[in-house]
């Protein structure tokens, strides 16, 4: 369920960009923007207003949203507006690459400034020292990675796929990323246990 809602805006968008490109026409004199930029326009427009409604929906509750979804929300905000002001949509196509590497930079500040910020995303397990610059690497390498895929296949493909990437490719990657790293961990999680090294 909490997936669900942290994908929420994300699946706001993609139906809202899906509905808005079968009913351009009708939508032509609401949203004053070329016709070819209606659907991505409107749907940029609709994943503000959900990001900002979900950090607003976290605080209700009394909760504290991770870093990682403030970020998001304040690129989504800024990089979506500047889509609808400038009317481009390569403002809110870089976001995600963005945020990717964001992370990959905080986690580069970390191991200059002596700090194990990777330590902290898998906190409570114990493993050698080796196995987490290892997991360090491999989370950086990926956070690269997908960045470059994203802006990939938004100049190579059109908006259409490029909008099914952004919900489907870059959820299965992340997916299929952090099953394997799991294994990993899992792997040398227990092997500390087992001769009893700690962090």
């Amino acid at each position: 369920m909490k997936a669900f809602f942290d994908l929420l805006p994300v699946i706001c968008f993609f139906i809202t960009f899906k509905v808005a490109g079968s009913y351009t026409t009708e939508l032509a004199p609401i949203v004053p923007v070329a016709a070819d930029l209606i659907p991505i326009v409107t749907a940029t427009a609709v994943i503000i207003v959900a990001s900002i409604l979900q950090m607003g929906f976290i605080y209700m509750k009394g909760e504290k949203p991770s870093k990682m979804a403030i970020f998001s929300t304040l690129l989504v905000v800024l990089f979506g507006g500047m889509t609808i002001a400038f009317q481009d949509p390569a403002f809110i196509q870089w976001k995600p690459t963005l945020l990717y590497w964001l992370f990959a930079a905080i986690l580069l500040f970390g191991r200059f400034g002596k700090k194990d910020y990777i330590k902290k995303v898998f906190t409570g397990i114990s493993m050698p020292d080796h196995a987490w610059k290892k997991v360090e690497n491999f989370c950086l390498i990926f956070l690269i990675a997908i960045g470059f895929i994203n802006i990939f296949v938004a100049y190579t493909f059109s908006m259409d796929i490029w909008v099914d990437f952004k919900l489907f490719g870059l959820l299965g990657l992340t997916l299929l990323f952090t099953i394997g790293l799991g294994f990993y961990v899992a792997k040398y999680a227990e092997e500390a246990q087992n001769t009893g090294h700690h962090n």
